[in-house]
């Protein structure tokens, strides 16, 4: 009877580690990527977080939300640090870290700006570009910060910030509003 016990309990322990649905990091991330660029005032600093979603509705690959009564595609973030010289930063953000030949198409769906400061570890976080398939944003992005963290896109900023042009450079700039 234990031997069954622990028999089930192995299958239910495998199941459900493969039940986030192919969850495998991908041979080669850079294959597609963004290069994001630009000024940053001090004492900013910032992380970049990418959201990546399933795009398979196969029960392994969502998982049910109460509130909503439904299923949802699984989310998974992936968080980069830039490279700050002076006022300038700069950073390569690869976007398939999670393998999309999986049965679940893990894909990236949303790269979000964390801002902190040098004292104060990044924490809150804005949407910046958005991976939906098409392509609406300006040559250059500003977002303004305030010293508690928190940014909004400035009014020069009129587009969605959807892109759909990836392995090429954009440039975003971070000043203290």
């Amino acid at each position: 009877m234990d031997r069954f016990i622990f028999i089930t309990l192995l299958f239910v322990a495998i199941s459900g580690c493969s039940s986030k649905g192919g969850f495998v990091k991908y041979a080669n991330p850079d294959e597609q990527f963004i290069d994001i660029h630009g000024n940053i005032e001090k004492p900013l600093t910032y992380e970049i977080k990418v959201e990546y979603r399933t795009h398979s509705h196969l029960s392994q690959c969502t998982n049910y939300h109460i509130a909503l009564g439904r299923d949802v595609p699984q989310q998974f973030e992936i968080n980069y640090r830039p490279e700050i010289i002076g006022e300038l930063h700069s950073i390569r953000v690869p976007l398939q870290e999670l393998d999309p030949t999986t049965i679940c198409k893990w894909k990236p769906v949303m790269a979000f700006v964390c801002i902190g400061s040098e004292t104060k570890e990044p924490t809150s976080c804005t949407s910046v570009f958005s991976f939906r398939g098409v392509h609406d944003i300006d040559p250059i992005t500003t977002l303004e910060c305030s010293e508690n963290s928190f940014c909004f896109d400035s009014k020069s900023n009129i587009k969605s910030g959807a892109i759909n042009e990836f392995n090429k450079k954009y440039q975003l700039n971070l000043v203290i509003k």
